[in-house]
């Protein structure tokens, strides 16, 4: 065959095969219906129709790009989500593009480890390809178990594509168990690989969220490039263990998926959400949950109500007092349900060893210089040593140390309005609290600060509560048109 119109009823169907997949590679045709115009004069009958089956998986696989393995029988809910099936071949189609599919959740992992894992063993090729096996043929059997789409993109990064959030959870949760070695009879990799941690993120299931195929078949749109800052947020919060986050509107729509799902169907242990917060990124607010699936962690749930609580008073902006006292109470109830852990405390040459209680103590004490004594300056330096001492603790919460550390540095500079205009009301005071000898004494006292400082103490006692309030609320309205505080991601 020269052209179309040489085909006739004696045309073998290896040489049509043959002029028509040349067509598709030299004339780019990239889509089932355009093949079907191209071939319009061709009749459908028993001989030509497994050629266009054929055909059809030619096409699939050089511009389908990520979706290239995805065949009805295989990926059936994936296939109903992404495809437009062809009326008269049930097995072929075209690639949806360019739309926004709301059935759709997009996962992106990356693989912590693995280059380290690289350079160990860049002599020892069976290693490398036993990593590379594990990777291409064990997690790609899971995937498929599961209906979801797994391609591997730049050594250490998996990229998941399925339309239940339930399916992309799970299969996120078999690949850290895969590398955790708890999964897998890859026996030779279990005696030579670390212990790797993933970071994940998963976003889908909005309806008015894009989800975009390229002509090239690459994946873009919102859902994706969520996914992406959700998986970057969790890597920053991972330290030394998996973690995955996921958008508010996943964790619901996973809980829709399961709600009749009977528990002994569902994974063992059993996972919970917890809520992470609020991130930005270029423009949008994306509410965030964060999957507890060890337990470990299972602590973790019962302070989730604290942080949420702490959470809404960041966002009503209430420095006044309640951000203070919530997070301590955040802090007092984390340690109280958090496993036993212990930290090296030096104070005054003495050193020394605190415990979950002794900081729970300290905590509230801290509450007290607050609430009661309206010390702020002790409050604030007091708290500032107690997350000090939190960050030594291992496998402390990353999210609550984050929250704690800004909300530390907006009150660092309430603080010094403060301290400023305590300073000069003593100073007003000083003339006319101080006997004539005391007068002279402080005036004196410049040069020695510590009889300066006690002195300053019988002065502030002469300050009514009511003042203090009053200056401590001056200096936060002085901060309150600072930058709205938020938790931010990636790139702006």
């Amino acid at each position: 065959m020269q052209e179309i119109s040489d085909f006739n009823d004696n045309t073998p169907k290896a040489e049509l095969y043959q002029f028509l997949s040349e067509a598709i590679m030299h004339n780019h045709i990239s889509d089932f219906s355009s093949l079907l115009s191209f071939a319009r004069n061709i009749p459908i009958n028993a001989k030509t129709r497994p050629v266009f089956e054929s055909l059809f998986i030619l096409i699939r696989k050089l511009y389908w790009g990520f979706f290239r393995d995805v065949d009805r029988i295989v990926y059936p809910k994936v296939w109903k989500e992404t495809v437009l099936p062809n009326e008269d071949f049930p097995h072929c189609g075209d690639l949806k593009r360019n739309l926004t599919i709301a059935n759709i959740y997009v996962g992106i992992l990356d693989l912590h480890g693995y280059t380290a894992f690289c350079d160990t063993h860049k002599n020892n090729l069976s290693m490398l390809k036993a990593l590379d096996e594990l990777i291409q043929v064990e997690l790609m059997k899971l995937a498929r178990i599961r209906d979801v789409v797994l391609q591997r993109q730049h050594g250490d990064e998996i990229i998941l594509v399925g339309t239940k959030a339930r399916d992309v959870i799970e299969l996120s949760l078999d690949i850290i168990d895969v590398f955790a070695k708890k999964k897998g009879n890859h026996s030779k990799l279990k005696s030579f690989l670390p212990d790797m941690h993933i970071s994940a993120g998963i976003a889908g299931g909005n309806k008015f969220t894009p989800f975009i195929i390229t002509l090239d078949g690459d994946l873009s749109g919102g859902v994706v490039n969520t996914a992406a800052r959700l998986q970057s947020r969790a890597n920053e919060l991972s330290e030394n263990r998996s973690r995955i986050l996921v958008r508010r509107t996943t964790y619901h729509n996973y809980l829709t998926e399961t709600k009749h799902i009977p528990s002994v169907d569902l994974r063992d242990p059993p996972i919970h959400f917890i809520d992470s917060g609020n991130i930005r990124f270029k423009g949008i607010e994306v509410a965030v949950s964060e999957v507890l699936f060890e337990e470990r962690d299972s602590y973790r749930v019962k302070i989730e109500k604290d942080l949420q609580s702490l959470m809404k008073a960041i966002e009503n902006r209430s420095w006044k007092e309640s951000i203070f006292e919530k997070l301590l109470m955040l802090l007092i109830r984390f340690y109280k349900f958090m496993p036993p852990f212990q930290v090296e405390s030096r104070r005054k040459g003495i050193i020394s060893r605190l415990h979950n209680e002794d900081l729970i103590d300290m905590a509230q004490k801290i509450l007290r210089y607050f609430k009661e004594d309206q010390n702020y300056l002790d409050a604030f330096a007091e708290l500032e040593t107690l997350i000090a001492y939190s960050k030594s603790i291992r496998g402390f919460d990353p999210l609550i140390l984050e929250y704690a550390e800004q909300i530390l540095e907006r009150y660092r500079a309430i603080i010094s309005d403060y301290e400023g205009r305590l300073e000069l009301r003593i100073q007003e005071l000083a003339d006319s609290t101080l006997s004539v000898k005391a007068r002279q004494m402080y005036k004196e006292s410049q040069k020695a600060l510590f009889l300066q400082e006690r002195l300053k103490l019988e002065i502030r006692k002469h300050i009514s509560d009511h003042e203090v309030t009053k200056m401590w609320r001056a200096a936060v309205e002085v901060s309150y048109n600072a930058p709205e505080f938020s938790i931010r991601s990636g790139k702006q």
